[in-house]
């Protein structure tokens, strides 16, 4: 058959298979050679290809065309338009991700910090004797044994004294977050 360009598109109205299988060898290559020196990815200029030649099966009845040449290749530049706009819209919005993540991450440090130092200011409110031992429990990590060996108390008054102080920095931490809410 030749060269298809002459042919007037008009006439794959009537089903012509045999014209649009030649259609398809004469341009196949040219046009993934355009969009893959655009795009450089091989799978997505293969599916653009294809898609260009099952739309044109598809709308074979309805479309009249007078340069195939022409509607060919501004078919596949529509479709690279759209996949870098589509590739562009994904990069922005990984990148607005990301940037969420960080200052999420800077957001948490930043509370971490804030929520030791009003830990620190609710165990130095505590009673001196019940502040000692707190510390010496929580932040010299003494058993409640060797913290009443230590103070010459009971174990039961470490124990006592532990649990009050969890209590009232539960408490103070409570009266706090329900202020600033």
């Amino acid at each position: 058959m030749g060269h298809v360009e002459h042919k007037h598109i008009q006439s794959i109205g009537i089903d012509d298979t045999a014209f649009l299988e030649q259609v398809y060898r004469q341009y196949w290559s040219k046009l993934y050679v355009y969009a893959f020196n655009v795009l450089k990815e091989k799978d997505i200029c293969e599916d653009i290809v294809q898609e260009i030649f099952v739309d044109l099966w598809i709308k074979r009845r309805e479309i009249e065309i007078s340069n195939l040449t022409a509607y060919l290749f501004q078919s596949v530049k529509y479709k690279i338009f759209n996949q870098l706009r589509r590739n562009k819209y994904k990069r922005q919005l990984l990148f607005r991700l990301n940037a969420i993540n960080r200052q999420y991450t800077i957001d948490e440090e930043y509370e971490k910090k804030e929520l030791r130092t009003i830990i620190k200011k609710i165990i130095s409110e505590l009673p001196e004797q019940r502040k000692i031992i707190f510390r010496l429990s929580r932040v010299d990590g003494l058993s409640n044994k060797e913290i009443s060996e230590h103070l010459n108390i009971s174990v039961q008054t470490v124990k006592n004294q532990i649990s009050k102080s969890l209590h009232f920095i539960r408490e103070s931490l409570n009266s706090i977050s329900l202020f600033i809410v």
